[in-house]
């Protein structure tokens, strides 16, 4: 996955990229738990999973799409037309859609199975949130390289500074703003 790494100050398309970095990270953690058998911990590294991409998702939702889209196309040079930049976040909300659909379903196949005791039944249960953590993370790793080699990019070409300054400020809102249970 490629970082978008900006000069001077700080860039919402940098602050989303990190977070995808962090977000493959806690992938990983997820799914050595899942290896090491550890029901809890997969559990609490599932769900941080589901609230960190929410939380992720919301942001994109909320600020950088509808930044995008009302951006003055007929006056920028060298970006994207508006036809191309509805396509690609079209393809991004379903990925969305997808991301928060399988991690439900993962998620509460996961806190069923807390409290069984039947380990075949445990261990069929933990290949199957494997099966769908390993999907999630390659439709995810395609997702990310849409956003960070293309949509994140169209932020300096379609915005001026202001708008951009608007958008870090609202994309760092939102993703600073977890669940509860997640705060410390």
């Amino acid at each position: 996955m490629t970082s978008i790494i900006e000069e001077g100050p700080e860039q919402a398309a940098s602050v989303l990229a990190d977070d995808h970095s962090e977000i493959d990270i806690l992938i990983g953690d997820l799914l050595a738990a899942l290896e090491e058998g550890e029901k809890s911990k997969a559990f609490a590294r599932l769900d941080l999973l589901w609230a960190r991409l929410a939380v992720h998702i919301r942001a994109e939702h909320l600020c950088l799409f509808p930044s995008i889209l009302e951006a003055d196309f007929s006056i920028q040079s060298g970006g994207p037309e508006h036809q191309e930049v509805q396509s690609a976040i079209d393809q991004l909300r379903l990925d969305h859609e997808f991301f928060m659909r399988e991690l439900g379903t993962t998620v509460n196949c996961m806190r069923d199975q807390q409290d069984g005791s039947d380990s075949e039944i445990a261990s069929k249960q933990f290949r199957e949130v494997r099966r769908s953590v390993l999907e999630i993370q390659a439709r995810l790793a395609k997702h990310n390289e849409l956003e960070e080699d293309h949509v994140y990019k169209w932020v300096n070409a379609l915005l001026n500074e202001a708008e951009r300054s608007a958008l870090l400020i609202g994309v760092r809102r939102e993703l600073e703003n977890t669940p509860p249970r997640f705060r410390f």
